[in-house]
């Protein structure tokens, strides 16, 4: 009887031993704070009106980053970590583009009314 419940015991510490083991470590502080971050500097280079979709998944994987380490389910809050950095650096380059690509047309545009004011200049000049 005693084997019995020692290897019970045994069993039943090891099954929890591999549980906390296979959760993995911790989510730090540290690591929410510089994913935090990366969504702010999506957030500070227009992702707000320049890709509100992928903001939007980056805060949502987030929100499941933390329930997910609340949990003690370390391995999943990193995977959701990552995700977030990944829509959130994403939201980043594409509010960028946006922007670059409005900057270009505006260039654009300055280019096409110096080169009509060019070609208005040199007709007058023509002109006896």
């Amino acid at each position: 009887m005693r084997n019995v419940i020692g290897l019970s015991l045994i069993v039943a510490l090891s099954s929890i031993a591999i549980g906390c083991a296979s959760s993995g470590t911790p989510v730090t502080p540290v690591q929410l704070a510089d994913t935090e971050a990366t969504i702010r500097s999506a957030e500070s280079a227009g992702a707000f009106e320049r890709a509100p979709d992928l903001l939007q998944k980056s805060r949502q994987a987030l929100s499941a980053a933390q329930q997910a380490s609340g949990k003690g389910d370390h391995v999943v809050a990193r995977k959701r970590l990552l995700e977030t950095t990944t829509y959130a650096e994403a939201a980043r380059v594409r509010a960028q583009a946006e922007q670059k690509k409005g900057e270009a047309a505006m260039v654009r545009q300055q280019a096409d009314e110096i080169e009509a004011k060019a070609k208005a200049l040199q007709k007058q000049l023509q002109v006896p």
